[in-house]
């Protein structure tokens, strides 16, 4: 090719160029990231300033309640949930991903061979071969493709795909604090209805005595069948209550056995301890200032409205040439002899590959429009997220703050009515009540421990929720 033609093939790349560029449409408002709420106010009016420390939830935060078989749950449980595993395969496809990205990088180096044989029609417009059959072959053992990014294409590409694996990392720490507050969280349930049971059996031991004590008087003529008809209803209301509580039970070992990744005959062993209430809730006190870099869905969520920003730049390189760089070396012949021994066969080629963009049918527009409607889905997930993170911690506080004057009543209440039941027995023994007076006493006694058991299972599920609410000991330092 001479100069002059060297010079039109530029220009006419260069108009090609233009004219390409010249379709990439207006750039249009995006959505915007949301910043932190404010919520000392909040903070301040569902706190107790004596609660606050400086630390945050450790990794192993379930550990601080003291109970052994709790521990024993959530280790099996972050080690065989089948929930947890899924999302442990999704960021190891998110990783290969990032492979894929990253190959584009690289020159690719193929092979290939092909044979075929040939005859031209006699009354073809190929006159000269006309009637003529030949075989060919092509040997060519160095094939190499490079994609030049000239417009940052795979760079982009790449880049989105770290930040989609980073995102399914951080999901599989958010996916394994969420299973394991579940787990606590269902304990807990379990080790209340446990402590319910105790007191519902009592109770119907009460109702129990009461009716033969019922039957006794009127039997005796002491009294008529009313007391009777109210003591068998009392009795059959407690059996209700009891076969409730019992089931509760049955259904959170069965839950705990899903979230463990095992079968309901292996739930059927779980027995929780009794419970060890927390003295006080802390929280840190730089709380307002870094809940963010600590919650990991709000981190996943930011990094996916990030990879999304860098998918639109790889739609609008699509408005560009696509340049490549091909070369092969090899061995080409319409015989099969001489393709190795003459050197007459050997065929090269180098040069490039430009692909321009001139008319797609709205194609390009369409892709593009996407992915920005892609990210301003992303941005405001990643909003969404941020007002749920913050609007968590508030309600969890409120929610103890709730529980724990609940509680405090609840005791006062129990140990009222656990002094009027030993007065009553008091009585009892001195003559100055019957049975029935002690039997009620005991009922009231045993319904206010049912009562306050349910208190206390809702006060470390409180518990469990806040140091979920707070990140579980996850931390983006980046973030910060």
């Amino acid at each position: 090719m001479t100069g002059k033609h060297l010079r039109l093939a530029a220009c006419l790349g260069a108009l090609l160029l233009n004219v390409s560029c010249a379709w990439l449409p207006e750039p249009t408002a995006r959505a915007a990231m949301t910043a932190m709420p404010q919520i000392d106010k909040t903070l301040a009016a569902a706190q107790d300033p004596s609660s606050i420390k400086s630390s945050w939830p450790a990794q192993g935060w379930w550990q601080s309640f003291g109970e052994p078989a709790l521990n024993r749950l959530i280790e099996t449980a972050l080690k065989d949930s089948p929930t947890l595993k899924t999302v442990e395969a999704r960021l190891h496809q998110a990783q290969t991903l990032v492979d894929s990205e990253a190959a584009d990088q690289y020159p690719t180096v193929s092979a290939n061979i092909g044979f075929s044989a040939q005859r031209y029609s006699a009354n073809s417009v190929q006159a000269k071969l006309a009637g003529e059959h030949f075989r060919q072959l092509l040997i060519n053992p160095f094939v190499l493709r490079y994609h030049l990014d000239l417009w940052g294409r795979d760079r982009a590409a790449l880049e989105a795909a770290i930040g989609k694996a980073q995102a399914a990392e951080i999901e599989v720490a958010d996916a394994r604090l969420l299973l394991s507050a579940a787990v606590a969280g269902t304990y807990f349930d379990l080790a209340a209805a446990q402590a319910r049971l105790t007191a519902a059996e009592k109770i119907t031991a009460d109702r129990e005595e009461w009716l033969k004590w019922a039957e006794t008087r009127l039997n005796t003529g002491l009294a008529s069948s009313a007391p009777l008809l109210k003591a068998r209803i009392d009795l059959h209301d407690a059996k209700q209550q009891e076969a409730a509580v019992r089931a509760e039970i049955a259904l959170h070992k069965n839950r705990l056995a899903a979230l463990a990744g095992k079968g309901p005959d292996w739930g059927r062993q779980i027995a929780a301890e009794h419970l060890r209430l927390p003295s006080l809730l802390p929280l840190p006190a730089d709380l307002p200032l870094r809940l963010l870099a600590h919650r990991p869905d709000v981190q996943a969520a930011r990094l996916r409205a990030e990879a999304a920003a860098k998918l639109i730049e790889v739609a609008k390189t699509a408005f560009y040439p696509d340049v490549n760089l091909l070369s092969f070396a090899g061995f080409h012949s319409v015989t099969l002899t001489d393709v190795l021994l003459q050197g007459s066969s050997l065929a090269y080629a180098v040069g490039p590959s430009i692909d321009f963009p001139i008319f797609e049918g709205g194609r390009l527009r369409a892709d593009l429009q996407y992915q920005e409607a892609a990210y301003d889905e992303a941005v405001e997930r990643y909003n969404t997220q941020v007002l749920h993170a913050v609007q968590e911690v508030a309600d969890v506080l409120s929610n103890w703050k709730k529980i724990s004057e609940q509680v405090s009543e609840q005791r006062q209440t129990l140990a009222a009515a656990e002094a009027a039941r030993q007065l009553t027995e008091a009585e009892y023994r001195a003559g100055l009540n019957d049975r029935r007076g002690l039997i009620e006493a005991n009922a009231a006694a045993s319904a206010q421990r049912l009562r306050l058991a349910a208190l206390e299972g809702d006060y470390c599920k409180t518990a469990a929720q806040l140091a979920r609410a707070l990140g579980g000991g996850y931390l983006n330092k980046t973030a910060e």
